[in-house]
C-alpha cells in the first residue's frame, strides 16, 4: 500500500507543479465562474441573484387595465421581485435605463386599456396596442424577466377579454339575453377582471404566480449553483487526461521500466497512477468547491451529498481518462482526444447552456458523460433538495467507472508489454 501512496502523491506533485497546468484545471474555471457570476449578479449581499429588479413606468395610458398592471409590478403578488417607480418623464425614463440606473424602463401607451376591451356592441376587438420594454443592455437577464412579466400580464389579459367577448356571443345565440342587456353585461364582466387585475385574488386571469425553480426549497435558487459545478465538472475531464498522460510520458522517457526494476510489481504501478489521477481531479473539484464558496458565497447544499457526487464523478472521469491512456500511443495522442473529450462532453453534457433541451438522441448520449449525471445532482443539492437527490447520479457515476476500469483493463492487459516494457 505504501508503494501505491507513493507512486499516487508523486504523480499529484509533478501535476500541480506544471503552472500551465494549475491554470487550466483551476484558475481557468474559476475565472469563467467569476464572468458568470459578474453576469448573474451572484456578487451582491445574501438577497437572491434575481431579485429586487429597479423599473421605471411611463403611463400615458390612465386606463383601469394600466393602473392593474402598475399596482401588480409594486405589489406582493411578485413576491419583491421587482421594484417599481413611476414617472410621467418618458424621456427621462428611457434615459435611465439606457445608463444601467435602472434594470428596465417600461412604457405603457396612450389606449392601451381599451385595446384589450372588446366593443360591448359589436364584439369587436380594437386593434392592439403593445406595451414597449426598454431594457438595460448590462443587464440582459434581469431585462429578460421584467418582458416576461410584462408578457405574461398581456396574455392572460387578452385571454380574460376573449372569455369575455366568448360568452357574450354563447349568451346572444342562445337568447339567454336580450340584445340590448348584453352591453352592459359585457361592461360589468369587464370591470370585474379588471377589479381581480388589480386585487390579490388567485384565480384572476391576469394575476401572476412567480414560483421558485425549485418547488418547496428553502432558499431561491443561484444561477451560479448550476454554473459553478458545470465549468469546475468541464475542467475535472481534461484534469485527468493530464494525468493519464503521465502513463505515456513516463514509458517513452523509461521511467516505467526503471520503476518496474525495483521491487514493485505492475499492479501496484497501475494502481499507484490510478490513484494519482483520482487524487489530482479530487483536489482540482474539491479546490473550486471550496474557492466558490468563499467567493461567492455559494451554497452547495448538503456537505455529505457534495462529498459523494465529487467523489463518484472524479471516479467516472478517472474511468475515461484511464480509458484515454489505454487507447493511444503517445502522450501528444491523449493530449488531443482529452482537449476533443472535454469538449464533446461538456456539449453533450449540457455545461454550457442551462435548461437546455437537446432532443431524445443527444439527451441520450449526455447519459454517458459524467458531466450529465454530476451537474443533475449538484444541482439540486443547491436546490435543497437533500443528499437523497444525489443517490442516483452518485450510483449511475459508480457504475460508469466500473465498466471503464474494466474495459481499461482488459484494454492495458493486451497492451501491457508495450505499456509497461516498451
Amino acid at each position: 500500500m505504501r508503494k501505491i501512496l507513493a507512486i499516487m502523491w508523486k504523480d499529484v506533485n509533478v501535476l500541480f507543479r506544471d503552472g500551465a497546468a494549475v491554470a487550466l484545471i483551476i484558475a481557468a474555471p474559476l475565472v469563467l465562474a467569476v464572468g458568470m457570476g459578474l453576469i448573474t449578479g451572484s456578487f451582491y449581499d445574501d438577497a437572491p441573484v434575481v431579485s429586487q429588479i429597479p423599473v421605471i413606468v411611463v403611463d400615458h395610458d390612465g386606463g383601469r387595465l394600466a393602473q392593474a398592471f402598475i399596482d401588480l409590478l409594486g405589489g406582493d403578488e411578485l413576491g419583491g421581485l421587482l421594484v417599481a417607480e413611476l414617472t410621467g418623464d418618458e424621456t427621462a425614463a428611457l434615459d435611465r435605463a439606457r445608463k444601467g440606473d435602472v434594470t428596465a424602463a417600461i412604457i405603457i401607451p396612450p389606449g392601451f386599456s381599451d385595446s384589450l376591451m372588446p366593443d360591448m356592441t359589436t364584439g369587436q376587438q380594437p386593434a392592439a396596442v403593445p406595451l414597449a420594454v426598454y431594457g438595460d443592455p448590462g443587464s440582459p437577464i434581469r431585462a429578460q424577466v421584467v418582458r416576461d412579466v410584462a408578457e405574461e400580464f398581456v396574455a392572460r389579459a387578452q385571454t380574460g377579454m376573449t372569455a369575455v367577448r366568448l360568452g357574450l356571443t354563447e349568451l346572444a345565440t342562445s337568447g339567454a339575453v336580450p340584445p340590448a342587456e348584453l352591453p352592459a353585461l359585457g361592461q360589468a364582466m369587464g370591470e370585474q377582471i379588471f377589479r381581480d387585475a388589480a386585487g390579490p385574488a388567485a384565480d384572476s386571469p391576469v394575476a401572476l404566480r412567480v414560483e421558485s425553480a425549485a418547488a418547496g426549497a428553502q432558499h431561491e435558487f443561484n444561477p451560479l449553483s448550476f454554473f459553478a459545478p458545470a465549468m469546475a465538472l468541464l475542467f475535472l475531464m481534461y484534469a485527468v487526461t493530464l494525468g493519464a498522460r503521465t502513463l505515456l510520458s513516463e514509458r517513452r522517457e523509461g521511467t516505467l521500466a526503471r520503476m518496474l526494476a525495483a521491487p514493485i510489481t505492475p499492479a501496484q504501478l497501475l494502481g499507484g497512477k490510478i490513484a494519482g489521477i483520482f487524487l489530482g481531479g479530487f483536489i482540482q473539484l474539491t479546490t473550486l468547491i471550496v474557492l466558490t464558496t468563499l467567493l461567492f458565497r455559494l451554497n452547495w447544499g448538503s456537505p455529505l451529498g457534495v462529498v459523494l457526487l465529487v467523489v463518484a464523478a472524479t471516479l467516472a472521469a478517472t474511468g475515461w481518462g484511464l480509458l484515454l491512456a489505454a487507447i493511444s500511443t503517445n502522450p501528444a495522442q491523449v493530449s488531443n482526444l482529452g482537449i476533443a473529450m472535454t469538449l464533446i462532453f461538456g456539449i453533450l453534457g449540457g455545461s454550457f447552456i442551462p435548461g437546455q433541451n437537446p432532443g431524445p438522441l443527444l439527451n441520450a448520449l449526455g447519459r454517458i458523460t459524467p458531466n450529465r449525471w454530476a451537474l443533475d445532482g449538484f444541482v439540486a443539492l443547491a436546490a435543497g433538495e437533500g443528499t437523497r437527490m444525489a443517490l442516483v447520479p452518485c450510483a449511475a457515476l459508480l457504475a460508469m467507472a466500473a465498466v471503464l476500469f474494466v474495459v481499461a483493463a482488459v484494454v492495458f492487459r493486451r497492451r501491457q508489454a508495450a505499456l509497461l516494457i516498451g
